[in-house]
């Protein structure tokens, strides 16, 4: 299986998993710091790395 069509699933589950730590960081109320920079680097992961992908993909199946 080619690593271009794997990679963007991948990005996601590590998205996915940046925003739960966060929302845990947030229900622990110890550091809101820690809770703004997961749930950012869970979200840029979540929306804007798989966007990115798509034409790199497209380009890489041919």
């Amino acid at each position: 299986m080619n690593i271009f069509i794997m990679l963007p699933a991948i990005v996601v589950m590590i998205g996915l998993y940046f925003i739960t730590i966060g929302l845990w960081e947030l229900r622990a109320g110890v550091d809101r710091k820690k809770y703004v920079t997961y749930m950012f680097t869970g979200l840029v992961l979540l929306l804007l790395v798989p966007t990115l992908f798509g034409p790199l993909l497209m380009m890489f199946s041919n």
